[in-house]
């Protein structure tokens, strides 16, 4: 009996390091569904750690036929999403449970909260904040992407979106030409002299997304500092 709980132990322990600690995930397709909890809260499932999404089963996933499997009130598809993060550190799932949502395996790895006005309107620019056990890295001699509002909180780019237009990580370096930036915001590039880690403050992280859906989070300062080359800045006009 204690050799069969001593390798019990042996298992388990590999399992909860694979979810708390990851790398190599920069460039990775996901995908995200979200459904409603509440009017306020909403379980935003992942495919991040199961699979990339493939195209051949996101394709075929409607909205219609997600409410009728799960019964949720409210459904949107946030999907295909690419990495621009190199990895995760500390991080946990909200609920480990693999979830098939037609015929693709997710899990729960955070809740929104947000008025349903706000989500299905969704303008750009706006602060949201999700309940999350995360922290992203990123790697020295990586390019970040980083949005600055008024006040000079520093949002940077953890997930390019292609659900509006087609995006590439290269493409991402003349973002800020094409950016709507509300007035006193800037964009910023650059390439990290040092690594750099987000965390979801008290579990709770703070997002936005700009005008083709990709998401930053809300960072304690700004990764690319005056004494950075930063290779490209754009302000709002």
């Amino acid at each position: 009996m204690r050799l069969i709980s001593l390798l019990i132990i042996l298992l388990i322990i590999p399992m909860f390091s694979q979810a708390a600690q990851r790398a190599h995930m920069r460039g990775e397709r996901y995908c995200e569904i979200i459904l409603a909890k509440s009017l306020t809260k909403y379980a935003v499932y992942s495919t991040v750690g199961l699979n990339d999404c493939p195209e051949k089963i996101w394709h075929n996933i409607t909205v219609t036929e997600v409410k009728k499997e799960t019964h949720s009130s409210f459904v949107h598809l946030n999907g295909p999403r690419y990495w621009v993060i190199d990895g995760l550190e500390n991080s946990n799932l909200i609920n480990p449970t693999i979830k098939t949502i037609n015929g693709l395996a997710m899990r729960e790895a955070g809740i929104l909260n947000i008025s349903l006005f706000d989500l299905l309107f969704n303008k750009p620019y706006q602060k949201r904040e999700v309940e999350r056990h995360t922290t992203w890295s990123y790697q020295t001699g990586k390019p970040i992407y980083e949005l600055i509002d008024p006040k000079n909180n520093v949002y940077v780019m953890q997930s390019y979106s292609i659900q509006k237009y087609f995006q590439t990580e290269d493409s991402l370096s003349k973002l800020g030409s094409k950016l709507h930036l509300p007035t006193g915001w800037s964009f910023k590039t650059g390439v990290l002299k040092q690594s750099e880690t987000i965390q979801a403050v008290n579990n709770l992280a703070i997002v936005i997304q700009d005008d083709f859906l990709n998401t930053y989070q809300k960072a304690t300062h700004d990764f690319l500092k005056e004494d950075y080359k930063f290779s490209n800045l754009y302000t709002s006009t």
